[in-house]
């Protein structure tokens, strides 16, 4: 699975019942994380530091309190200066507030290192989401740019297996969501290549919905779409997270707590999907840009300026690459080989880059690459270096 490992931020928790582990690369100290419920009870306001995310166990709250506590912390969540992955812990028999829409629901027997991961997934989707918002105000579209097929199409649920209850999971999803079968998991990549689905459903055995799974994750363009596996077996339920379920659904699921667990799915592909066709316009812009001399200096000063800004919030900053001969080692002879050297690293940086990272060619400046961290510029800069050893200039 193509999933990040570490936090794109760090900050505090923000938790009720349940404090996510902390990772062992530097994450914030645990003693700046924010007990919700200490909070609640004290009726205070939650200090502003942006958390990693915000996490609730519903089993911990009573039902008397349950709507009052939502009432409080949501305002908080929506003051806050950007979007934070928030989950909700749940388990079939819960009952989940009304009206609040979490970036997932899951269960919560979810291992620690699991929801890690899925933090880790949020956090990037969430920077890719803005990153793509970013890029269509500053550069604008491509007259009839068409989408990939996988990325086209309306609001759809593919449903794997042969347990005989499509039809409730057609009737738990939005009437606006096409729900699609497949017998297993050949058929659903095969679906999925033609058309947009913005989650998957595996109800099946457990060693069939593993080896579906795996099917569905080997394939990169599926890699971060949510999939939702059925459980039959309790013991099952912790392997099936660890094979790549985004959230396993065990025993018989209350109507209402199913239709919010599958719309709360639904509505983080779609918005993914949606990020990732701005950003495959995008990428097609910027290449036509080299056909003109390059980006204009006064958009990519515009844009600079306004990625910097965003990720200042998150405490993160942006590190802008030249792509120019001599970082590589390598000394132009003229400006003909100084013009093809442009064009080849140009093109390994385009094809080794994440699609959120921007690569472009500026005028006056020549190719760029800026990327979210000083981690991406040394992954990149590594595999440049790697490519180019093999590459006669």
């Amino acid at each position: 699975m193509d999933v990040e490992t570490s936090l794109s931020w760090r900050g505090p928790y923000w938790y009720a019942g349940r404090r996510p582990k902390r990772s062992s690369n530097g994450d914030a100290p645990e003693d700046l994380d924010v007990s919700l419920l200490n909070m609640f009870e004290r009726n205070s306001r939650i200090p502003m530091a942006l958390p990693a995310a915000v996490v609730v166990d519903v089993a911990c709250l009573e039902t008397g309190i349950r709507n009052d506590f939502f009432s409080w912390l949501i305002p908080q969540i929506r003051t806050l200066p950007c979007d934070v992955p928030f989950y909700l812990l749940t388990g079939s028999e819960d009952l989940l507030p009304s009206g609040v829409q979490p970036t997932a629901i899951v269960d919560r027997i979810v291992p620690d290192e699991v929801l890690l991961m899925l933090i880790c997934i949020h956090q990037r989707a969430l920077l890719r989401s803005e990153e793509a918002q970013l890029r269509r105000r500053i550069f604008g579209r491509i007259p009839g740019f068409g989408t990939a097929p996988h990325q086209s199409g309306t609001s759809s649920l593919m449903v794997v297996g042969l347990s005989g209850r499509f039809l409730e999971w057609q009737d738990a999803s939005d009437q606006k969501v096409e729900v699609v079968g497949a017998f297993d998991g050949n058929m659903a990549v095969e679906y999925m290549t033609k058309r947009a689905f913005d989650a998957v459903v595996i109800d099946a055995p457990f060693d069939d919905a593993v080896d579906y799974m795996q099917q569905i994750r080997r394939d990169s363009r599926f890699a971060g779409l949510p999939v939702l596996a059925v459980c039959n077996r309790e013991e099952d339920l912790v392997q099936l997270f660890r094979n790549g379920a985004s959230d396993v659904l065990a025993g018989e699921n209350r109507k209402e707590t199913l239709v919010q667990r599958l719309n709360s799915a639904i509505r983080f592909g779609k918005r993914r999907r949606l990020a990732d066709r701005v950003l495959a316009e995008s990428q097609m812009w910027l290449r036509q840009q080299v056909t003109v001399g390059g980006l204009g200096v006064s958009d990519y000063t515009t844009y600079l300026e306004a990625c910097s800004n965003a990720l200042a919030v998150r405490g993160l900053d942006l590190w802008e690459m030249r792509l120019q001969p001599e970082n590589f080692g390598i000394e132009a002879t003229s400006a003909d080989n100084l013009e093809e050297i442009h064009a080849t690293l140009l093109s390994v940086a385009d094809a080794t880059s994440r699609d959120e990272d921007l690569v472009c060619l500026v005028r006056e400046l020549g190719p760029v690459a800026v990327l979210k961290n000083e981690q991406g510029t040394r992954r990149l800069q590594k595999r440049i270096n790697s490519i180019l050893t093999h590459t006669v200039l």
